[in-house]
């Protein structure tokens, strides 16, 4: 019983958790994150504001819980990118997973974006969290394409940061609320389009 009892409040305390997170997130989207208060969140959730501080020290921690999040969910796309895959087939699916995973936390990225650029953040700059691990995984791709024989020797990490580059620009339309979330095909599409113009390339074959 004592056990059951344990799971249960760890259940409890999991939900309120991910309920402050997901109100943190629209209001870090709606005001920023410099303007944005814990009294504020506390108000989005329904909740007293000291509820807050029984599962984040500061409003800093909200934003970073958020970034570590997202960041997660790019972990696993990065797992799953094989450097001894075709390299067509994989930035393609790449691609493809990393708009899902934009369209599916449209919002909290919305609020994550207003404390990216925050110089007491312990973020890198980069406008996606986990996109710089994304980066060096597109790298290690290219550069087994180019020692392999496959592709041909060029800048690879350059090259890497040209494709989740793409990506980030694929999603900018619907982050800022001008286009409506891609359909999974539009975003296989979109994968496949990156790729294609990215290994292939534009000339029309005579």
């Amino acid at each position: 019983m004592v056990g059951i009892a344990a799971e249960r409040r760890a259940r409890r305390a999991e939900q309120r958790r991910r309920q402050i997170l997901a109100a943190a997130s629209r209001v870090f989207a709606r005001k920023g994150y410099d303007r944005a208060t814990t009294r504020e969140i506390a108000d989005e959730a329904d909740l007293a504001e000291g509820t807050i501080y029984n599962y984040f020290d500061s409003k800093q921690q909200l934003l970073l819980a958020l970034a570590q999040g997202i960041r997660i969910e790019f972990e696993h796309v990065i797992s799953r990118l094989r450097a001894e895959g075709d390299p067509s087939t994989e930035i393609a699916r790449g691609v493809r997973d990393s708009l899902r995973i934009m369209a599916d936390n449209a919002e909290v990225i919305r609020g994550l974006v207003t404390g990216l650029w925050n110089p007491q953040l312990e973020f890198s700059g980069y406008l996606i969290p986990g996109s710089q691990q994304l980066v060096a995984k597109v790298e290690r791709l290219l550069a087994t394409g180019v020692e392999q024989g496959r592709l041909r020797p060029h800048d690879t990490d350059l090259v890497a940061k040209m494709v989740v580059g793409m990506v980030v620009f694929l999603a900018l339309p619907f982050l800022r609320r001008q286009a409506p979330l891609p359909s999974a095909h539009e975003m296989k599409a979109q994968g496949k389009l990156v790729a294609g113009v990215l290994l292939t390339g534009l000339l029309a074959r005579g």
